[in-house]
């Protein structure tokens, strides 16, 4: 990090001296005019007049080194790392490689398939950055997670595989959003302008709280799919409703006397679970327990 000194000129103007590397790098030269961004977090980022374009590119070659998991992994990476165009070479004709990199390409928000050959894929992201929105993305989140717990309080009430199927699709929803979240962090991180100050991103670090709360709840989501695959009545998912809406409210009231009260009703509850007792038991105290650290997250973001 470098350190610059603030310079008074001229009646009332303060200065500060840009380094020539950065100059030189940029074609810049005295009297050309450089934008000026105020952040939310009270920094200022400037822009050089012709800025470098950074790829939003891309290319990925699979061959048989790899699993077909692996392979799924690489383009989720790639989506979520902020590429606008992906373009997927594969060594050889390796259909069922391409099955599952299609499928996983059409579940990531905003990407679509616009070349489609043998042994190349392209897909291009058909979204508009200055339009995400992280509380948006959250709220979504929010009702996906308790629609699956209004499903499930309906198995505990009668088994449909409907319903089953129903919460399956859901936390598909659940890792889209996922995903969304992190290509937007990673987006906004390396454009501040994308961002502007709103009831959830104040501060930088409301960003990576913002990450850490959806990751959590994500978890949830494949918690609620273990207890419906494995359903014990002796789970209260009206419980689970309630205090899963209770500590969501405090993304944005960040009121710690309440957090502090539900954190502890949180903690007595799980120490009460007897986790060996069967697989949606465990599940269900992993769940509170991820309650609790979006607790913890929310507090750390109203200290910051």
């Amino acid at each position: 990090m470098e350190f610059r000194k603030i310079q008074f000129t001229g009646r009332s103007s303060y200065i500060i001296s840009l380094p020539k590397k950065w100059i030189v790098e940029n074609n810049l030269k005295q009297g050309d005019v450089v934008p000026l961004l105020l952040n939310p977090n009270g920094s200022i980022t400037i822009f050089p007049k012709k800025p470098k374009e950074i790829s939003e590119r891309k290319e990925l070659t699979i061959t048989r080194e790899v699993s077909p998991d692996m392979a799924v992994r690489l383009v989720i990476s790639a989506y979520i790392q902020g590429y606008d165009i992906l373009e997927i070479h594969f060594k050889d004709e390796l259909p069922q490689y391409k099955v599952k990199i299609r499928k996983v390409i059409q579940s990531l928000p905003g990407m679509e398939i616009i070349l489609d050959q043998p042994t190349r894929i392209v897909a291009k992201s058909l979204l508009a950055d200055e339009e995400i929105d992280l509380w948006e993305i959250l709220e979504r989140i929010n009702s996906i997670v308790i629609s699956m717990l209004e499903d499930l309080e309906l198995v505990r009430q009668v088994e449909d595989k409907a319903l089953i199927k129903d919460i399956y699709d859901l936390e598909n929803e659940l890792d889209r959003f996922y995903f969304l979240t992190i290509r937007a962090v990673s987006k906004i991180l390396s454009n501040p302008s994308l961002v502007s100050e709103s009831e959830i991103i104040k501060k930088d670090f409301d960003l990576m709280g913002t990450l850490f709360i959806v990751r959590n709840i994500e978890r949830i989501g494949d918690h609620l799919v273990r207890i419906a695959e494995n359903f014990d009545n002796k789970i209260d998912t009206r419980y689970i409703k309630e205090m899963f809406s209770e500590i969501i409210k405090q993304i944005t009231t960040k009121d710690l006397k309440k957090i502090d009260k539900i954190m502890l009703e949180l903690s007595k509850k799980a120490k009460q679970i007897d986790y060996r007792e069967s697989p949606a038991m465990d599940s269900y105290r992993r769940i509170l327990e991820y309650l609790e650290n979006i607790g913890e997250t929310i507090i750390n973001m109203a200290l910051s």
